[in-house]
């Protein structure tokens, strides 16, 4: 997977973010790309400017978490193309808000997005990957699966749960010659965080810090290209998650670390 001209590649929640910004190295690199996103506009927009620069690019507007919908899909690309190389599940909502706050109704939409969402494109491409013996799986997860902070509860404890599978998911596919690659993004300056809400002072001064100590969607994109392209496993992409990677070992460095962040960040505090 190291020559990725001609790849077939398919980006979940492609129209903006760090979706594009991926689709756009994989485009220098020559790949097909196939854009998937619920949003038609943009996703159309995202399409015209990577054709404007001499891209491969079908597009599919498409809900994650209807399963019906990505088995339809996945159809319709392997008969077009006859093989998919390059899968990544990049699509995905936020939430912020206490726990005791945490409605069923969001912790479903989590659920069906953020996790049910990449299952179902796995489960979907799975089978023409392990019968060709090839391909790459790369699921986006987060830097809040290490520092699982207060007043992203729900968030965080789905996207560590996604960590969990997409890791195992690794060690079992290695006999198949199928690559898989989890990913950690740090804080990112996208739209993702515009429907935060902000209603403690902390919150709020994070948020407006934000472009500050963030990376930008293009720095994480070029970073997930260059993990497929070196075929790893685990993708942390900012130092600051290896910070939180590793306090774990360390349970009072760790429980410091979050009664600072409750204080900072909880509607109480």
């Amino acid at each position: 997977m190291k020559k990725l001209k001609d790849k077939v590649v398919l980006i979940t929640g492609g129209a903006a973010g760090i979706g594009f910004c991926t689709a756009e190295n994989f485009a220098k690199a020559g790949s097909k790309l196939i854009l998937t996103d619920i949003d038609e506009e943009s996703l159309g927009s995202a399409a015209e400017k990577l054709r404007s620069k001499g891209a491969s690019v079908s597009t599919y507007v498409n809900d994650v978490s209807s399963q019906k919908q990505v088995e339809s899909l996945a159809k319709k690309v392997l008969a077009e193309h006859g093989r998919l190389d390059v899968l990544i599940n990049n699509a995905g909502i936020g939430h912020n808000g206490e726990l005791k706050d945490t409605t069923m109704k969001d912790w479903k939409k989590l659920i069906d997005i953020n996790f049910m969402g990449p299952l179902n494109f796995i489960y979907a491409f799975l089978p023409s990957m392990l019968e060709k013996r090839t391909g790459h799986i790369v699921n986006v997860s987060s830097g809040q699966a290490f520092f699982l902070l207060p007043t992203w509860g729900a968030y965080a404890s789905i996207k560590l749960g996604m960590a969990g599978y997409s890791e195992v998911l690794g060690f079992e596919l290695r006999p198949y010659n199928i690559k898989v690659t989890t990913v950690y993004p740090f804080m990112v300056r996208t739209g993702f965080y515009d429907e935060v809400d902000a209603e403690t002072w902390g919150t709020k001064m994070s948020m407006k810090l934000l472009p500050y100590y963030s990376n930008s969607p293009q720095t994480v994109g070029r970073i997930i290209f260059k993990s497929v392209k070196k075929g790893k496993a685990v993708e942390m992409v900012h130092p600051i998650n290896l910070m939180g990677f590793y306090a774990r070992f360390l349970p009072h460095v760790h429980g410091g670390m979050n009664t600072i962040a409750n204080w900072f960040l909880s509607k109480k505090a």
